[in-house]
């Protein structure tokens, strides 16, 4: 039986950004290519993952984030370029307005209630850039994901989901963290690769023989994975 694989947007969007700043290194160590004149156009990053988080965003908080590297880029971008050049004043005139849009909303529509209801898909996917990732799961066919944080963490909490069957979730951390928790009558199964960095299981051994086992695998580089009952 063939299976079929599971894409992972935000691990596909870190790998393409480390294969193309290694390219252009390459590229530079080799003199094929000058690339110091063009590292003033780094906004160009903060702004494709912003709007990307804003076409995907599944939350305010992404919404909120999307828009924050959205507008960084493009100040930035914009100042390369010679149409802007904010000083300390404009900065701060753009943080009144948009605390006080934010505070007029909030006036106007009201607070909305937190959401406390776990997320019970089978699949969980979650990518973290310079930003915080928080999920419960209450899947009772959970079937794993992918986790994927850059200068940020994810923490999930499975400790209500359950096993049919034998799932893994793929993980790749740079700079940031990933935290899972499990319940007691799972088994761990790490197969990851720390590079400077650490995949830790303190989970207990389950007291019975199980088949309920999660697989981790993937890559930290300079960050760290824990897994935890």
């Amino acid at each position: 039986m063939r299976r079929e694989r599971r894409r992972s947007g935000g691990q596909a969007l870190a790998g393409l950004v480390l294969l193309t700043i290694g390219s252009l290194l390459f590229a530079q160590n080799l003199d094929l290519f000058e690339v110091r004149q063009y590292w003033r156009y780094w906004a160009v990053l903060p702004l494709g993952v912003g709007l990307l988080k804003l076409f995907t965003a599944q939350s305010r908080g992404d919404q909120a984030f999307g828009i924050f590297l959205t507008c960084l880029g493009a100040g930035q971008l914009a100042k390369v370029l010679g149409y802007w050049s904010p000083g300390p004043a404009d900065i701060a005139a753009v943080t009144l307005i948009v605390v006080g849009t934010f505070m007029i909303g909030r006036g106007v529509f009201g607070r909305p209630e937190p959401d406390v209801s776990k997320d019970s898909s089978d699949s969980i996917s979650a990518f973290a850039m310079l930003a915080g990732f928080e999920r419960s799961n209450n899947s009772q066919d959970f079937r794993g994901g992918d986790l994927t944080a850059v200068m940020g963490g994810c923490e999930i909490d499975l400790r209500q989901a359950s096993l049919r069957a034998p799932a893994s979730i793929d993980i790749f951390v740079m700079w940031g963290g990933v935290e899972i928790r499990v319940p007691d009558d799972w088994t761990v199964d790490l197969q990851g690769t720390p590079l400077l960095a650490g995949f830790v299981d303190k989970t207990r051994p389950p007291a019975l023989a199980t088949e309920k086992r999660l697989i981790i695998r993937g890559v930290a580089l300079m960050g760290g994975v824990e897994i935890k009952n």
